[in-house]
């Protein structure tokens, strides 16, 4: 047995380089006691090509950690050992019931006591073995810690403050003096919305109410769970209580007040509560992910206090080509016409990459330049670069679409080669009507669609001989080149950009000597499709995300068809539409629901959740359908015939 309590030195928690090549097999050296290192019950004498071991955890003796690196891919495991040094499996699934629970019993305390000092302590601190288990690799920390997945937090109880007695009381600095949570304090925190503090934040520092006295207590920084939800952290050093402003959701609100010491999260109305309820389930997992990932970063960042705002723009898996003008560009226009005496930062996380979809931040916003971080490649090194440079990390938005906005995107498209193209093909073309058609292919779409588009594109040639057709799709980013994805597509059956561009192929053999002219943006830029469509009469499509392309960039009028469960049910239905969403819309309309029959049977090319009526594929009547857009568009011919006559 390891003489680990007699040593007669202190061993270290963690031992890097550990191994010593004795008599023809490895040891480890523990203070001045050198032990032979066993495998399958014989001395350890090599491992696979390109492994070695990199460090010995010794805290949860007499249980032992051996963390090996590949040295060509970086990969990281850890075998763990028993106190004869001999191994007893390579995860904790592996190791026998009495060695699980030995694991169990010493990491709670570690892990205990780590949650404890990030989540309640003012200035949380991390004594040696703490930082020694952290420094073990990310797989085998978060496997350990999910031994403990209920003990180290317990989920949250939502309430409104309502629901709270008018004080309750709260053990401060992890249980060393006991206070009383104000509810009219907490209520107050709660009124204003998150969106209208950030200008003032900028301007003199984030404060936040105590929910003790009321007192303004400045923020000492803020966690990015990921680029999309944040706990904004609050310390009230008199009292000695810490508290969260839990923020999420694509305008990015408050969900809430969390107090960990109360395991509590207190909302304020009924749409924070519905927000809170749906955080609930995942913040004690994001805190101690985050705490496991990031407590040796956090600590001094918390220590120093967060001196700067950043205001980050999603990236991928969460870039959106309608969210990101409806709510971060609308984000930066609303703060900008707020006429504001000092600016945040703003970060472009992968630009690389293209994630700014309609074009540099600071060419739509030339207020902006200065103020624009392009380097932070991802989420984690979103956190890296915040912890490192004392940012405030949130995000500015707003959902509405200004006019002003539209002008900014468009007249950047105005400037690129794409727009001149675009006009010399129209001038050369000269059509009597020029229609964009928007596709959807992988789900929520119509099952006959090659069929029914052959059909409109037969259709409008003869109502309207000579006109061009546009058809659009998935575009590309004007820099990289990438395709836009849609959300899922990575389980698709086919790429959806391959199965629009048959379609389009179809209905071009088929209208060949029709009166029409057949063009396409599939795969082009983004800033091509703005370019034709702000060219265009108008559009007809399939409702989805490509209605940020037709109705809040370029407000062409429009008829949109979408399965019947949408036209009736689907709350978000009229936001490409309505003038609480965007200024001065032109006129939209919407198939009869009467001529729609949702198909739950059709076969989807990317399944949304299963069994969503919202994601079913449909039947028209296709004659009565035909009859509405011709309808539609002797509208915009009739517009056209005016302009032109002018």
């Amino acid at each position: 047995m390891i003489p680990v309590a007699c040593a007669r030195e202190t061993i270290p928690f963690l031992i890097r380089d550990p191994l010593l090549w004795i008599d023809d097999s490895h040891h480890v050296r523990l203070g001045q006691d050198v032990v032979r290192v066993l495998h399958g019950g014989l001395p350890l004498r090599s491992f696979l090509p390109g492994w070695g071991a990199e460090a010995l955890f010794t805290g949860f003796a007499p249980l032992f950690l051996l963390e090996l690196v590949h040295d060509g891919t970086g990969e990281h495991a850890v075998w763990f050992f028993d106190h004869r040094m001999r191994m007893a499996g390579n995860h904790p699934d592996n190791l026998e019931p009495e060695l699980l629970s030995l694991l169990k019993a010493r990491s709670l305390p570690v892990l205990h006591c780590l949650a404890a000092e990030m989540a309640e302590r003012v200035a949380p601190a991390l004594d040696d073995r703490t930082r020694a288990f952290l420094s073990l690799d990310s797989t085998t920390k978060g496997l350990i810690a999910g031994l403990h997945a209920d003990r180290l937090f317990c989920q949250p109880t939502v309430c409104r403050t309502t629901d709270l007695a008018t004080t309750t009381p709260v053990c401060c600095d992890g249980g060393r003096t006991l206070a009383l949570i104000d509810r009219d304090h907490l209520q107050r925190g709660l009124q204003a919305p998150w969106q209208g503090r950030i200008a003032s934040f900028v301007e003199t520092g984030v404060t936040w109410p105590s929910p003790i006295d009321g007192h303004d207590v400045p923020a000492q920084g803020c966690l990015p769970f990921d680029d999309f939800h944040f706990a904004c952290r609050f310390a009230d050093r008199r009292h000695g209580l810490v508290f969260y402003v839990l923020i999420g959701d694509h305008l990015s609100c408050i969900a809430g007040i969390w107090l960990p010491a109360l395991a509590l999260l207190v909302s304020g109305d009924d749409l924070q509560l519905d927000l809170a309820y749906r955080l609930r389930p995942l913040v004690a997992n994001w805190f101690v992910a985050h705490s496991l990932a990031w407590a040796e970063h956090l600590v001094p960042y918390l220590e120093r206090g967060a001196t700067r705002i950043a205001s980050v723009m999603r990236a991928p898996p969460g870039l959106h080509l309608g969210h990101q003008i409806w709510n971060e560009l609308s984000g930066i226009d609303r703060y900008l016409r707020g006429g504001p005496q000092r600016l945040p930062d703003w970060i472009a996380l992968d630009a690389a990459h293209g994630s700014e979809l309609y074009g540099p931040m600071d060419a739509i916003f030339p207020e902006l330049r200065g103020h624009v971080e392009r380097g932070v490649p991802s989420v984690a090194g979103l956190i890296a670069h915040a912890y490192a440079n004392d940012l405030f990390v949130l995000r500015i938005t707003d959902e509405f679409v200004s006019a002003d906005l539209r002008r900014r995107i468009l007249d950047r498209v105005g400037s690129l080669p794409v727009a001149a193209i675009v006009a010399d093909t129209m001038a050369a073309l000269d059509p009597p009507l020029a229609i964009v058609i928007g596709l959807r292919v992988e789900n929520r779409t119509l099952t006959d669609l090659a069929g029914i588009l052959l059909r409109i594109a037969d259709f409008l040639s003869g109502r309207h001989p000579g006109l061009a057709i546009i058809f659009d799709g998935h575009n590309s980013l004007d820099d990289a080149g990438t395709t836009l994805a849609s959300h899922g597509e990575s389980v698709a059956r086919l790429r959806p950009i391959d199965v629009e561009r048959e379609l389009v192929a179809s209905v071009r053999t088929g209208m060949a000597h029709r009166p029409v002219t057949i063009l396409d943006t599939i795969g082009a830029p983004l800033s091509a499709s703005l370019a034709w469509t702000a060219a265009s009469d108008g559009f007809l499509s399939i409702w989805g995300a490509s209605l940020a392309k037709y109705r809040w960039v370029c407000n062409r009028p429009g008829y949109v068809v979408t399965n019947r469960t949408n036209l009736l049910l689907r709350a978000a239905l009229h936001i490409y539409s309505d003038p609480l969403y965007m200024e001065g819309p032109a006129p939209i309309r919407f198939i009869d629901p009467e001529l729609v029959t949702d198909d739950p049977e059709a076969t989807l090319l990317v399944n949304g959740a299963p069994g969503d009526p919202g994601s079913f594929n449909f039947h028209v009547d296709v004659e009565a359908m035909l009859a509405e857009i011709g309808r539609f568009t002797d509208g915009l011919a009739e517009r056209r015939g005016y302009r032109r006559a002018l």
